[in-house]
């Protein structure tokens, strides 16, 4: 007699019970000794109820791994830069799947993939799939800001980080270390898609080429400035947002975490992200005063970023450089007038 159940569960809504209680007892039996019968008590059904839907545990594990790894979606992030989001969004799946690819792991070593008969790879992909492939948005985005031109990479450049990641993880089944995800970002990856210099980019060599509209000549300026700014950054082990942020923390000591949002022009969920891994590292802290989180940089953030000011100057200076006094101050005029028309202009 299958055990009684507090209600009795149709459809999906029971589907996924039976997935879950599967997922739960794989991880703490094991592959081994997970049966059909210790599911369904797990689940509080029968195991009828099982074999309706699969022949066997290794279907049922198989289809179990598979709704885990659907119903646990890794956030894309929107960090305002491309080297941002891909560091953001591969540490953060590396974290995310490295019990998971232990588990299954675990399961064709103990037999999963001979009991399905399937091959190790065929499991792998059965399991994975393209869990490591990113939302377009990333390199969508990244296309829209001038760092890279899509129309001229391939799909097989653009899941190289991805690939890489999923390697090790396959490899080590442990999360990768910090360093080995900037080496794959700034050494391997980033090089083979971003232009090396930004008016190469916009405007091309050959006689040909149409002018340069003046949004490009401004994603140019812009381009080359986060350059400056980033390499300095890397030196401290830093993004740009994060160098970015702990700057405005040291300026504006005790702001409240919508304000960072503002400033970084992104997502407060983003945000809330970006000062986890600060905080990890000690640079920065978030204190409840008046009942409200405020966020400050530690002592050690405020060391880490000391000199920023002046990098932002000379990033200034260097793409300001051919303009004369005069010429400057049209400049500065110009794009002033159009700021004040912007929404949010002053």
């Amino acid at each position: 007699m299958a055990p009684e159940t507090a209600r009795r569960r149709h459809g999906e809504q029971l589907e996924s019970a039976l997935l879950a209680a599967g997922w739960d007892e794989l991880v703490e039996a094991g592959y081994a000794r997970l049966t059909m019968e210790s599911v369904a008590v797990r689940a509080r059904t029968s195991e009828a109820v099982l074999y309706r839907r699969w022949a066997n545990k290794d279907e049922l594990v198989l289809a179990a791994m598979r709704r885990h790894r659907d119903v646990n979606p890794i956030a894309v992030p929107d960090t305002g830069s491309l080297r941002g989001d891909l560091l953001a969004y591969l540490t953060s799946t590396s974290e995310a799947l490295a019990g998971f690819f232990a588990m299954a792991a675990a399961a064709a070593f103990s037999g999963l993939s001979f009991g399905a008969a399937a091959t190790p790879g065929e499991v792998r992909d059965r399991i994975i799939g393209d869990r490591l492939l990113p939302q377009g948005s990333i390199y969508q985005r990244a296309h829209d800001r001038g760092e890279i031109d899509l129309a001229h990479l391939s799909g097989t450049v653009l899941e190289l980080p991805f690939q890489l990641v999923r390697h090790d993880l396959l490899l080590d089944l442990a999360p990768l270390r910090p360093a080995r995800i900037r080496s794959i970002v700034d050494e391997l990856f980033l090089p083979l898609v971003q232009p090396q210099g930004p008016v190469k980019y916009l405007t091309g060599c050959g006689k040909n080429q149409p002018r340069p509209t003046s949004g490009d000549l401004f994603r140019s300026i812009r381009w080359a400035q986060h350059k400056r700014i980033e390499e300095w950054s890397r030196t401290r082990e830093l993004t740009f947002e994060q160098a970015t942020v702990l700057g405005y923390l040291e300026r504006r000591p005790g702001v409240i975490q919508r304000d960072v949002a503002e400033m970084s022009h992104t997502t407060p969920a983003n945000v809330s992200l970006l000062l986890k891994g600060l905080e990890r590292r000690g640079l920065v802290e978030r204190r409840t005063e008046g009942g409200r989180k405020r966020v400050y940089a530690t002592p050690a953030g405020s060391n880490l970023v000391a000199g920023l000011d002046e990098v932002l100057a000379e990033a200034d200076e260097m793409v300001f450089a051919p303009l004369d006094r005069d010429e400057r101050a049209g400049l500065e005029a110009l794009v002033a007038k159009i700021n004040a028309h912007l929404p949010g202009g002053s």
